[in-house]
């Protein structure tokens, strides 16, 4: 996603940091990535009900509220 690279390149430079973009092949959904996020939460406790969870395709990753980090 071009916009999402541009919002990193930004964050990236104002931290000295290199931002190094992956080949656009494997930028595709990762079930693994979802299935460790899923398993953090209830690792932690944090537990949806099925009648409250849902999909949003454009959800941004800079609006997710991290509950289960320090």
């Amino acid at each position: 996603n071009r916009r999402l690279q541009e919002m990193l390149q930004t964050m990236c430079r104002a931290r000295g940091a290199e931002l190094c973009p992956v080949d656009e092949r494997y930028c595709i959904d990762n079930g693994a990535m979802i299935a460790q996020a899923g398993w953090e939460m209830l690792r932690t406790g944090q537990v949806t009900e099925l009648s409250q969870s849902g999909i949003t395709q454009r959800y941004r990753t800079d609006e997710v509220e991290v509950t289960w980090r320090d």
